[in-house]
């Protein structure tokens, strides 16, 4: 071995019998290595001239150097690797490490290329067409339908993990996708992947906020608990107990009451038809009559511009809350 201050770390000189000792074995001194050139210690016993295997090894100092083996040897040599590497282990980890992987267009057109001029034999055509799908991907027994290029979730993977707070639904398609409410309006639509998968993350406490599930833009704009506080939230549930005073309290309709006033008028304005950013609107003020808001005959729905319109009128305003004509 080759003379280094870890090496004379442990290392003991005797000198009677000249020898370095280190935990039982001896090793004597040499000047240079024939190939680096380099002081090193060598066990007493060996007559080599040089300080390790790589220096022994390398060049014309290689005993194979000059040779070449036969075919009885590459196989035994190539019969031993398999053994040792187990070759059928190691090419199925590189296969399901490259499963839905997507390859970039220059690797496709590298493979093109260095397969263009072979033949391939009839039985290897029926196993890829077994294993592999074709363009269309309809021979494949594990293609769904397309639903991760689309970027919709499936019911079957994504809805036993938010059904224990999340209305689901699956939809009569081949490979059903998963619907879900609204968390404004409660109509049923199909989410985006992302945001499915946001919105577990969420729940499993690996986002911040909540994620909840909206059908459009304007239904999150319109959400009273969209983008708030938690001391926000805190003080609208304490209004809600009756620790502080109903002025306070947003002026916004239970998720419930809301829902079941936009299916009986149709997810539409009543007065303009629009189906955009829709509200539940009182006909008369909560204030004035708590015990009745509830009423889904008491509640109409509007847009939000007809919404501003209402209470803009004298007697219907914020602060008054008493119209019941529009």
């Amino acid at each position: 071995m080759k003379i280094c201050w870890d090496n004379l770390e442990g290392l003991k000189y005797n000198k009677k019998t000249g020898c370095w000792l280190k935990k039982g074995n001896k090793y004597i001194y040499k000047e240079s290595c024939k190939n680096c050139n380099e002081p090193y210690l060598i066990s007493p016993h060996n007559k080599g001239k040089f300080c390790s295997k790589s220096c022994a090894n390398t060049g014309g100092n290689h005993p194979m150097y000059g040779r070449k083996h036969t075919k009885k040897s590459k196989k035994k040599i190539s019969k031993s690797c398999r053994i040792k590497l187990n070759l059928p282990e190691i090419k199925k980890k590189i296969s399901d490490g490259n499963k839905g992987r997507i390859q970039s267009q220059e690797t496709r057109k590298k493979i093109s290329d260095g397969n263009k001029g072979k033949i391939i034999s009839e039985e290897t055509k029926n196993k890829m067409k077994e294993n592999h799908a074709n363009i269309s991907g309809k021979l494949n027994p594990k293609w769904k339908g397309g639903v991760k290029e689309k970027g919709l979730p499936l019911y079957n993977t994504f809805a036993h993990q938010i059904e224990w707070c999340e209305s689901v639904r699956p939809t009569k398609d081949k490979y059903p996708l998963l619907q879900v409410n609204c968390t404004w309006c409660g109509k049923w639509f199909i989410p985006k992947l992302y945001n499915t998968q946001n919105r577990i993350r969420s729940l499993n406490n690996k986002n911040l906020g909540e994620a909840r599930f909206y059908c459009s833009n304007g239904c999150k704009e319109n959400c009273p608990v969209y983008g708030k506080s938690p001391a926000t939230l805190m003080k609208e549930d304490a209004i809600k107990a009756g620790r502080l005073s109903w002025l306070e309290l947003p002026r916004e309709v239970q998720p419930d009451l809301r829902k079941m006033v936009f299916e009986r008028d149709k997810y539409q304005c009543i007065k303009c038809g629009s189906n955009e950013s829709l509200h539940c609107h009182h006909l008369e003020g909560i204030r004035w009559n708590p015990l009745e808001s509830a009423d889904v005959d008491a509640c109409i729905t509007v847009c939000k511009d007809c919404h501003k319109e209402i209470h803009q009128k004298e007697g219907c305003k914020y602060n008054e809350l008493q119209c019941k004509e529009i």
